[in-house]
């Protein structure tokens, strides 16, 4: 009697991009080759990442060897194979956002979990779409690699909040500040704007603060209130969309409303400025999100507690979304999709709202983010 294959199907659709050369392929070979999982690699072209992880040669040995499978789907015979593919455990959805709905489409039906690097797409009516789905809900997740690195951290602010650990939080601010403008290969993946990117980042890692979970809740999504937003593009910006974007915005914890700030963008500043601060009438959490780590501290500054985010969430991520043992709401960095509808529908509000009159104010890139609200100011004025 033949037995079953305990190594699970995983399908990666977006081999060639940076997340894939930053957050998948070697983790996901490195499962191949000890036998874990049976890995199928999707793309258009011949199978060369854009960080060189891995590289073209390395990529075709593997192929040779038998350890992966690359589907060219320029390729008439591996677009067959696509379509005939059936039993899947994991498909991650790695593509630019706008084709996001499109592949859920095509394997929803044949995958038992689909996991969507955010957004979900880049058009709410997409999403939409996906609704009459039976079981979507069971079946498709948004995952932001921001909430798997405050995974343990995002566990403890709800009990830290309902202690008063810092007193009555007055203010929560979260940056992603980049002095880099946006690389060439990564132009088509970010072409409707930093809202759509990093910042949904930052409402992902906000909205959380107050769950009981590690994710937003739809629940706490719903009632977040978008009150302004500013967008600015740095000189010769290739994407479409903004480069910067402040947003101010009202989220419910418990029974109170805390007003945040938001800032991100790139080509900002001369160095970069990752962190989130929650302030309250006693104290102050500070994260450090570029070099993983936050304090808890008083008004005289001094440390409360101390602690680490983690440096290894794309292996728990990974890891905990192909193994079945372990319920959704435990694996880091992912959220229901129902979460992930109510993230676009702000997000969409944001890109509406910030929408200027005229053409997008511009700044020098290098421009500290006060000086680029003052350019947006005088725009603004004018």
């Amino acid at each position: 009697m033949l037995m079953k294959s305990l190594k699970k199907k995983v399908v990666l659709l977006g081999f060639k991009g940076d997340c894939a050369g930053r957050h998948y392929n070697k983790i996901l070979i490195e499962m191949a080759r000890e036998k874990k999982i049976d890995l199928i690699f999707a793309d258009l072209g011949e199978p060369k990442n854009v960080l060189e992880s891995l590289t073209l040669e390395e990529t075709k040995k593997l192929i040779k060897e038998g350890i992966i499978q690359y589907l060219d789907l320029q390729n008439p015979a591996d677009i067959k194979k696509y379509k005939n593919l059936s039993n899947i455990d994991v498909v991650f959805i790695i593509t630019p956002d706008i084709t996001h709905c499109g592949i859920v489409k095509d394997l929803v039906g044949k995958a038992k979990r689909i996991f969507i690097e955010k957004p979900l797409d880049s058009i709410l009516r997409n999403v939409r779409l996906l609704e009459d789905y039976k079981d979507i809900n069971k079946i498709v997740f948004l995952y932001d690699h921001y909430l798997g690195k405050f995974f343990d951290f995002q566990l403890k602010t709800d009990e830290w909040i309902k202690q008063k650990i810092i007193g009555k939080i007055s203010k929560i601010e979260f940056r992603l500040l980049e002095p880099e403008i946006i690389p060439h290969h990564r132009i088509a993946a970010l072409d409707t704007g930093m809202i759509h990117d990093l910042a949904s980042h930052g409402l992902a890692i906000l909205a959380a603060l107050p769950s009981k979970w590690a994710y937003p809740e739809s629940i706490i999504l719903k009632k977040i209130k978008v009150l302004k937003v500013k967008v600015a593009k740095y000189f010769k910006c290739k994407i479409k969309g903004t480069s910067f974007a402040k947003i101010d915005l009202k989220i419910p914890v418990g029974k109170n409303a805390i007003f945040c700030e938001l800032r991100v963008g790139k080509g900002v500043g001369k160095r970069v400025d990752k962190s989130l601060k929650i302030t309250g009438s006693e104290g102050k959490i500070f994260v450090d999100i570029q070099n993983y780590s936050f304090v808890i501290s008083d008004l005289r500054k001094r440390k409360i507690q101390e602690g680490k985010l983690s440096q290894y969430f794309a292996e728990f991520f990974i890891h905990s979304a192909i193994d079945f043992k372990k319920p959704p709401s435990k694996i880091p960095g992912a959220m229901p999709f129902e979460s992930g509808k109510e993230i676009l529908y702000i997000l969409d509000e944001m890109v509406w709202k910030g929408e200027p009159k005229g053409r997008f104010p511009k700044y020098p890139v290098g421009s500290s983010f006060s000086e680029i609200e003052n350019i947006i100011e005088k725009k603004i004025k004018k």
